[in-house]
């Protein structure tokens, strides 16, 4: 009786060490027939839409930055009646003419006509800046003969003048005439982003016309809206 007991036994152990190894060699099976490569497969996947999200980014970047954004406002140093001051100007569009520039505090840029806007000081508004965006294909020669006979106007001794230091002003034609304390200049400025004609007119006892020049040079030009 106690050997079939031990017999017994015996077979129980044997059975239970059979049955661990079905178990192991299934799940060896099942690695093998591809149960860890689907948990790879969702890994890599989400590598992939990372990656892919990351390209996005750069693209989305890439096009932000090739476009050129314009702070709101900018500090400014200039000239008044020899008086030299400093303030901040605030970022302007033009509703007539597809341009963005800084005006100072005490000015106002408005539109004229089609195609000219003025740039005024608001406690005499016979102070003022004519602002011309110009054609690629501009005939230059009529321009500058229909501007001097603009500025006839105020005096007929028109005289060339030397263009400001400045690279905004690097080639320009600078034509000036003065007489009974009335000012008038003109710039014509050829750059091959821009090509602008600006016409101030001011006055012995309110010379505005270094201030017109500083924000002058803040004029950018912009794609239209579409």
């Amino acid at each position: 009786m106690k050997i079939m007991v031990k017999f017994m036994l015996i077979l129980g152990f044997i059975a239970a060490i059979l049955a661990g190894c079905g178990t192991n060699q299934n799940a060896k099976d099942e690695s093998a027939n591809g149960a860890e490569p689907i948990q790879n497969e969702e890994k890599a996947t989400d590598g992939q839409d990372q990656t892919e999200e990351e390209d996005a980014t750069e693209e989305e970047t890439s096009e932000e930055g090739d476009s050129i954004i314009r702070i709101l406002e900018q500090n400014m140093s200039y000239t008044v009646n020899g008086e030299t001051k400093e303030d901040t100007a605030f970022l302007k569009h033009s509703d007539n003419q597809n341009y963005s520039m800084y005006v100072l505090p005490g000015y106002e840029l408005t539109a004229e006509e089609p195609n000219k806007d003025v740039l005024f000081f608001t406690e005499n508004d016979q102070v003022f800046m004519r602002i011309e965006l110009l054609p690629e294909d501009a005939d230059w020669s009529m321009i500058e003969e229909n501007t001097k006979a603009q500025l006839g106007a105020v005096s007929e001794d028109v005289q060339n003048a030397e263009a400001p230091a400045d690279e905004f002003f690097k080639d320009a034609t600078v034509m000036k005439a003065e007489q009974n304390g009335q000012k008038g200049s003109a710039y014509l400025v050829k750059k091959d982003d821009l090509s602008l004609k600006l016409t101030l007119y001011t006055k012995e006892d309110a010379d505005h016309e270094e201030a017109f020049l500083q924000m002058a040079k803040t004029i950018m030009k912009e794609e239209p809206l579409k």
